[in-house]
């Protein structure tokens, strides 16, 4: 793929441009919010290439890469997806999409729900999430297995037993899952094809979790 990004450091140029791609093929983000992070990026990383590209230029590109590579049409695999985790909501699961880079900023987003949600008087007891890493996998097309990390709050229920529920959420939702049985193997949604994609408003259906 002809660089779109014209700046004098390629290594930069080729770094933003994969992070445009992933975020549009991801769909949480609106252009704005990829733009503060790639210029973020910049800032930390190529100072010296922060005023070489505009936020108009930014914009422009985001909307190219939209064109190019947002998902369209029905967006069935994650609406199922977003049901299932609502349904953990309710029985007091925090279930979050694309939560943190990181598993450890996956389970501190969780527990900052946790919080707010206990402090309102909600029941809570454990939570589950996928990471921008493990959904990368999918989109850079090198797994189709969508691994989802989970943990208890409390002695009871164990995590296994939060682990349980989170399957048979899955599968009454569709979905084929992947586990050992155990606390410390993440949860696999086999055979996933991700189909979200962006909208104006931002939102397609209740994503995860409202606090």
């Amino acid at each position: 793929m002809e660089r779109t990004i014209k700046i004098d450091d390629d290594c930069c140029a080729d770094e933003l441009e994969e992070m445009i791609i992933e975020y549009v093929k991801a769909g949480f983000l609106s252009d704005h919010e990829i733009l503060e992070i790639c210029e973020e990026y910049i800032e930390d990383n190529y100072p010296d290439q922060c005023d070489h590209i505009s936020e108009n230029d930014f914009l422009e590109i985001i909307e190219t890469f939209r064109e190019q590579f947002q998902h369209t049409g029905r967006q069935d695999n994650y609406l199922k997806l977003d049901l299932a985790f609502q349904a953990l909501l309710k029985k007091g699961i925090v279930a979050l999409h694309y939560a943190g880079y990181t598993q450890s900023d996956g389970f501190e987003d969780c527990n900052e729900v946790a919080v707010e949600l206990h402090e309102k008087g909600e029941p809570v007891i454990g939570c589950c999430f996928y990471t921008e890493q493990d959904l990368g996998h999918i989109l850079h097309e090198e797994s189709d297995l969508l691994y989802l990390s989970f943990g208890n709050y409390f002695e009871k229920p164990t995590a296994v037993e939060v682990g349980k529920m989170i399957c048979n959420e899955l599968t009454s939702n569709g979905f084929r899952v992947q586990w050992n049985g155990t606390a410390e193997q993440k949860i696999a949604i086999t055979n996933f094809r991700w189909d979200k994609h962006y909208t104006k408003s931002g939102k397609t259906v209740n994503e995860g979790t409202s606090i």
